[in-house]
């Protein structure tokens, strides 16, 4: 039978069945892509791994129905979170108090419900699309479709961007720099792109004829496909990989380019973080109201008279009472103030007592000078379960200390007037939600500033992949990012995501460097996430589209 003939003979045979189940051979290659991903993240950071760690999951969902291709992504991102988050049990566990079985039972759901359900989302739509679409016109569609389910993971259900796919690449700052334009979406994008061509790639080497779909070729009982002859292979993974290989290219030479490009050194402000390492006072328990604050005074007072600095920065719940009600405590920090002629970013929490009766309670961030408080950021992105509690009518569910736990959002992100000149002030998870920290940059901050308790991070993994997601913060927006923990990992991090400083986890610490605060345009800052919903676009047409086909 000559190849037109086979064409002609399988356009006129019925349409084949779906599968009856899924391969124990996919579900292996799911697994092993799960891990591939853990590892190509922090604190591993084996980076190469993210070129090709979608390269399994993606080659296991050939053939499959949309309904059995979900179910693997639902392992796929079931597993991810497992891996990557394995400390969030115990972490769970400590915050509230619990059993560590508590942490376990809490953190399966939040596994399904904040990363299986979309991995589940996007591997179905996958199948779809590798069901209609063939060779290289399956790349593009593929690689959108993993950033328009990176875009739902980041905004539905309150948010949970953990580690999308690009921060795999944050230890290379030259492929990062690209997050100017785009931001860490398209950074993901990139990676998505390899992965997928090489995916396709490695089918094309097994010598099938390309122009088969894989719904043809594994779901019915058809001819075995022609062949392709050896120098047709190579021709079409040329053609496959080729695309894959530009924009690997023109995502290293923006970042070569960018680098080489001089920072301006003024006007630098002396900048001094400290991190206290104060670990009971983070438990927010009675015996420990106002405690540690005595540690942040002499640590700051011994590092300032060698430093000189004219910012010092204290970290989320350095200060473990309501600093704007309580006088007796605001005397050392001003006197502080005023012996070394700096002025303090602090956190502290706040409780807006206009209605006695319905006090509001702010997890907040106090400018300070020698004359007193200055001004004051209220956090506006809670975290749940943490921060406010959905289902706090479930009395295990809430915390014996949530007085000061259930706080109030704030507004609309209010800029703190420093030496810095204005000054964005994120707390904690506010850091890694791209679209929150540009649009305060946008309004015109000079420097972001982080402050954070990472307390609950653990001691190892937690506290790094924190820090890491903050580095693409200052390349989306060309800014300074000044990082405060009470723990670890405190940092300051220059435009390019390199960090300058950086504190051990679990001691104490104090940090300096000279911060010029910069006012660069870039895409990302000006127009968003313009690049991620370009994705969802094209991920819901090519949808459409192959619908059409069908």
């Amino acid at each position: 039978m000559t190849v037109s003939t086979w064409h002609v003979a399988r356009s006129t045979l019925p349409e084949p069945r779906a599968t009856r189940h899924v391969p124990r051979a996919n579900v292996l290659a799911t697994l092993l892509s799960a891990a591939l991903y853990t590892l190509a993240m922090p604190p591993w950071d084996l980076t190469p791994l993210a070129w090709v760690a979608l390269v399994p999951f993606v080659h296991a969902l050939r053939g499959l129905s949309p309904r059995r291709a979900a179910f693997l992504g639902l392992l796929w991102g079931t597993a991810v979170i497992w891996g990557i988050g394995h400390w969030v049990p115990v972490a769970l566990a400590t915050y509230w108090g619990q059993s560590i079985w508590f942490g376990v039972g809490f953190a399966m759901v939040g596994a399904v419900i904040f990363m299986g359900a979309y991995g589940a989302g996007f591997a179905a739509s996958a199948a779809w699309l590798s069901r209609r679409y063939t060779g290289a016109t399956r790349v593009a569609p593929l690689a959108a479709a993993w950033v328009a389910w990176e875009v739902a993971r980041g905004r539905l259900l309150t948010g949970d961007p953990w580690l999308l796919l690009g921060y795999a690449l944050v230890p290379w700052p030259r492929w990062i720099q690209v997050a100017d334009l785009g931001g860490v979406y398209l950074v993901s994008f990139v990676v998505a792109v390899v992965n997928m061509a090489v995916a396709e790639a490695l089918r094309t080497a097994r010598g099938d004829n390309r122009q088969q779909t894989d719904r043809q070729q594994t779901e019915g009982k058809l001819p075995s496909p022609m062949p392709l002859p050896a120098w047709e292979r190579v021709r079409v993974r040329a053609v496959l990989l080729l695309p894959a290989l530009l924009v690997t290219l023109a995502t290293y030479t923006y970042g070569v380019w960018h680098l080489h490009r001089p920072l301006p050194d003024s006007p630098a402000v002396p900048t001094m973080v400290v991190q206290g390492n104060n670990q009971d006072a983070a438990q927010w328990r009675p015996g420990f109201y106002g405690h540690g604050l005595e540690d942040y005074i002499q640590l700051s007072a011994q590092a300032a008279q060698r430093l000189r600095p004219q910012i010092i920065i204290w970290p989320e719940a350095a200060v473990t009472m309501f600093l704007a009600h309580e006088p007796r405590f605001q005397a050392p920090i001003l006197q502080l103030l005023r012996d070394t002629g700096a002025e303090l970013i602090v956190g502290a929490p706040h409780y807006d007592d206009t209605d006695p009766a319905v006090p509001r309670f702010l997890n907040s961030a106090f400018h300070v000078t020698r004359d007193g408080i200055d001004g004051r950021y209220d956090k506006v992105h809670l975290l749940p379960f943490a921060e406010y509690f959905p289902l706090r009518t479930i009395a295990f569910l809430r915390r014996n200390f949530e007085r000061v736990r259930i706080f109030t959002e704030g507004g609309d992100g209010t800029l703190l007037n420093t030496r810095y000149g204005s000054t964005a002030v994120v707390i904690c998870f506010e850091a890694i939600f791209p679209d929150l920290v540009r649009a305060r940059m946008a309004r015109g901050a000079r420097v972001l500033v982080v402050l954070s308790n990472d307390i609950w991070l653990g001691s190892y993994a937690g506290p790094r992949q924190h820090l890491s997601m903050a580095r693409l913060r200052a390349v989306e927006n060309r800014t300074w990012v000044v990082r405060a923990t009470t723990t670890g990992i405190s940092a300051i991090i220059d435009p390019f995501g390199r960090i300058q400083a950086q504190s051990g986890l679990f001691i104490s610490a104090v940090l300096d460097a000279n911060v010029v605060p910069l006012q660069i345009g870039t895409v990302y800052k000006r127009f968003g996430d313009w690049f991620a919903w370009a994705c969802v676009v094209v991920s819901v047409v090519a949808v459409m589209l192959s619908w059409r086909k069908r």
